[in-house]
């Protein structure tokens, strides 16, 4: 990918923690996609793992995306420590640069968590056609 840290805004680990409600009362499943280097994997809170998914040609595109746009955002999340999970309704990324961690909980109401957004869907999408066999 030759991706190289340039600067210490360059984000070079990416994390989506995406909460999906499941049809089984009173159990929440949760799906973690994770963008990490040259690597996309997805783990599945029921233990089901998705790996390699790098070695597809669009989800490498798209996860090079991830790495070298949101950057742009980093102004809009807070710098934290705390990776500990929590429930919610909504979806929290995770972004590592050479400064830290930042964090930022997607509610989708400003143009930054809609960027996000956009970005971690994009991966999903490339994601989605390998299951249906398009890709």
């Amino acid at each position: 990918m030759n991706l190289s840290l340039d600067n210490d805004e360059q984000v070079y680990i990416a994390v989506f923690d995406i909460p999906l409600k499941s049809n089984i009362i009173g159990f929440q499943t949760q799906t973690l996609a994770l963008v990490f280097g040259l690597n996309t994997h997805i783990y599945h809170g029921s233990g089901n793992v998705m790996v390699d998914l790098e070695k597809n040609a669009e989800v490498m595109k798209a996860m090079q995306s991830v790495l070298i746009s949101s950057h742009q955002v980093l102004g809009s999340m807070e710098k934290t420590e705390n990776i500990e999970y929590y429930e919610s309704k909504n979806v929290r990324v995770y972004l590592k640069t050479k400064k830290g961690i930042y964090f930022k909980e997607l509610e989708g109401d400003s143009k930054e968590d809609r960027f996000l957004l956009m970005l971690m869907n994009h991966v999903l999408g490339a994601i989605s056609q390998i299951k249906k066999g398009k890709l």
